[in-house]
């Protein structure tokens, strides 16, 4: 064989497994894009849901712990928000399969404060009671910031769309007070 066929078969061939390997890699890589999507996405509800149950048992929490008169008083507006059991179990569910280990120890943690408090005896003093309700209380702040961390909710800036419209002078300045000078941004 020639020298100039044999380079035009090698690149014949170069230009066939580059034409087959480029679109299975973007593919992979498209897969691969779409399983975090979906991942995060179950993730971020299932945290909102993770959520709304922990600010439904603090809720019960402060109503079961609250002394006679207090608990007389808020019967008449007090909603239980906490899930069915079947409910219940199934966030547990969900929460084992997406959440992230940490999320779940806080969530568990928050479940273990306020049971350990209302397991054992209601607590008969107002100083007793709030001791209980502050650690429940920083279990769920505790719960709340390991979410924001993990879903990036702190590193989106949304300041970046009002400095522009501030600076065209259709808005207010950052900080909520009028442009130097007045309401028309004219010195006086």
């Amino acid at each position: 064989m020639e020298a100039g066929t044999v380079v035009a078969l090698l690149s014949a061939g170069l230009a066939a497994i580059i034409a087959v390997s480029v679109p299975v890699m973007t593919f992979r890589l498209a897969l691969r894009q779409d399983q975090v999507r979906w991942l995060r996405e179950q993730r971020a509800q299932l945290y909102v849901d993770l959520l709304t149950e922990a600010y439904a048992e603090q809720q019960y929490f402060d109503y079961e712990i609250a002394d006679d008169e207090t608990r007389e008083r808020m019967r008449r507006y007090f909603v239980d928000l906490r899930l069915p059991p079947l409910e219940r179990a199934r966030l547990g569910a969900r929460g084992t399969i997406f959440a992230s280990r940490t999320v779940n120890r806080l969530f568990n943690r928050l479940q273990g404060e306020a049971l350990n408090v209302t397991l054992t005896a209601r607590p008969r003093h107002e100083g007793d009671r709030l001791v209980a309700r502050m650690r429940v209380a920083g279990a769920l702040d505790e719960l709340q910031a390991a979410i924001r961390r993990e879903l990036g909710a702190d590193a989106i800036s949304l300041d970046a769309g009002t400095a522009t419209a501030a600076t065209a002078g259709s808005a207010p300045a950052a900080g909520g007070a009028p442009p130097a000078g007045g309401h028309d941004g004219a010195a006086r």
